[in-house]
């Protein structure tokens, strides 16, 4: 089961309480609980790629990741991590927490982190809205063309235009300056758009304005090695 948005902001500092500093906690490695095709466990997978964060992946989508998922997560949701002797079971916290205690190496700290926090909640409130689509259409349920479908398609055509409005002048990253850069906001969008191409959920040709963000990225190599899949 997907991960829902996550409520409220929480920004990345080092010298988070009780985290340990940037090369501490790496005798065992972060275990994380989900599955390949999670956007939310990909944006964290991405970004345990870019620290150097070795991960075991727990496969959630067989009957023994499920029982262990459910065994260190009252939620029984994924991403659930268990890092640094901690248990965190939110996509956001988790990237929060490696980029607080390993350093952003190759990713761009935000310039400004609660504009950054509005991007990525905007980001999770559409997809959050094609993933319920997603799962009662699979489920069977006879949602076509019902006004709860469409408010949530409209939702989410609203939130990608406004997130291309938030594009900086590069057009490939919501950096406000030239060059353009990758942080958490764009593994994010990455990661949304990616699973709905994947799962045949949204059609996203129609943000065409986010088109060159994508393409910039493509090839990225956190990014092209963690495509969904099932």
């Amino acid at each position: 089961m997907l991960e829902p948005r996550s409520r409220g902001a929480f920004r990345a500092i080092r010298g988070l309480p009780g985290a340990p500093g940037p090369r501490l906690g790496r005798l065992v490695r972060m275990k994380i609980f989900g599955s390949t095709s999670s956007p939310y466990v990909r944006r964290v997978r991405v970004v345990a790629i870019e620290v150097d964060e070795p991960i075991d992946l727990v496969d959630t989508t067989s009957e023994a990741g499920m029982a262990a998922l459910h065994e260190v997560s009252p939620i029984g949701k994924v991403p659930t991590a268990i890092i640094d002797g901690r248990t965190i079971y939110d996509s956001r916290v988790i990237d929060h927490w490696l980029v607080s205690t390993r350093g952003w190496h190759g990713l761009t700290p935000p310039r400004d982190p609660w504009r950054d926090e509005n991007i990525i909640n905007a980001i999770d409130s559409a997809l959050d809205a094609i993933v319920q689509v997603f799962y009662l259409q699979r489920g069977g349920l006879p949602i076509d063309g019902t006004a709860y479908a469409q408010r949530r398609l409209d939702r989410t055509a609203t939130v990608l235009g406004w997130l291309a409005r938030q594009l900086g002048p590069s057009r490939i990253s919501f950096d406000p300056t030239p060059g353009g850069s990758l942080g958490l906001a764009e593994i994010a969008l990455i990661s949304a758009l990616d699973w709905m191409d994947f799962r045949e959920s949204y059609p996203t040709a129609r943000a065409s304005e986010l088109a060159p963000l994508r393409a910039a990225w493509h090839d990225h190599p956190s990014l092209a090695a963690t495509r969904p899949r099932e």
